[in-house]
């Protein structure tokens, strides 16, 4: 595991609020991948719906876990928003367990980002999900130098 990947995916991820409110963590980074887990959380029940999680929720999981994919894919940190995302639901998730999102970029382009990810809970061979998502890179110059800075690592930022 790449410690320097890992420490860019866990500032980038703790620098947004709504990841922190949803107790999302980075658990392993290296050059090809990034998981990520949401743990398991009352505030994520919806006995109303009779489901486990509002779907935005595991949205926001893939979002997440795809996005980090892109850091290692790339020399410099690059803010790259989403283009697209499609997610293919297998089964539904179980409330008992955490969910993880395994995520990589395997294709980089000058303009696009193209990644992939697996959600699963106990066993990745039985996925919840399957998605893909792709990522426009709008140019060099485009990301701000203090988000850049923070992502990096660099002190004295945000």
């Amino acid at each position: 595991m790449s410690e320097k990947i890992l420490g860019k995916c866990r500032r980038f991820l703790g620098s947004l609020a709504h990841m922190r409110k949803l107790q999302m963590q980075v658990i392993k980074a290296d050059e090809k991948s990034v998981t990520v887990v949401l743990p398991v959380q009352d505030q994520l029940l919806s006995p109303e719906l009779d489901t486990y999680m509002h779907g935005g929720v595991l949205t926001t999981l893939v979002d997440t876990a795809t996005s980090l994919s892109t850091i290692p894919a790339l020399k410099e940190y690059e803010l790259c928003p989403t283009l697209d995302l499609r997610i293919d639901h297998m089964s539904a998730p179980v409330t008992s367990q955490p969910m993880y999102a395994h995520a990589e970029c395997y294709r980089v382009t000058r303009n696009v980002l193209f990644t992939r990810a697996t959600v699963y809970q106990e066993n990745p061979s039985k996925p919840v999900a399957y998605a893909i998502s792709t990522f426009m890179r709008p140019g060099a110059g485009n990301t701000d130098l203090a988000f850049k800075a923070l992502v990096d690592g660099v002190e004295g930022t945000i």
